[in-house]
């Protein structure tokens, strides 16, 4: 039996070493990708967990910007402002981060069905 000890413990050494390089290079690309202050129009916005609708919509109002859609992460919506700054003050109003919207089905509505929102 403890024979086999040595083996799983190197297993798991290898899985937490990829599990910690994977969420290294993940916040390392969440970095890079972030737009700059200065930018305007439509935005992947990054609220810290736990901000709800209500808030995301207040901070979105803040910034002279309007919701475009929620996605399926409660704390990121899409946003559109055509000032310039408009990234700026969403980060002023509360925002983590504002990324370019990605549009990749239905990640970007409000359900889990793929379907476009109703009119």
């Amino acid at each position: 039996m403890a024979g086999t000890a040595r083996p799983h413990r190197l297993a798991l050494a290898i899985a937490a070493a990829i599990v910690v390089a994977w969420a290294a290079g993940a916040g390392l690309l969440l970095a890079l990708g972030t737009l700059p202050p200065d930018r305007s129009g439509t935005v992947a916005v990054l609220f810290p967990p736990g901000t709800g609708g209500m808030a995301a919509l207040a901070a979105v109002a803040a910034a002279d910007g309007v919701l475009v859609r929620d996605t399926i992460l409660p704390n990121v919506v899409i946003a559109d402002g055509r000032e310039p700054g408009f990234v700026g003050r969403l980060r002023q109003a509360g925002a983590l981060a504002a990324y370019p919207p990605l549009d990749i089905g239905f990640a970007m509505i409000g359900g889990c069905t793929g379907l476009p929102p109703p009119r």
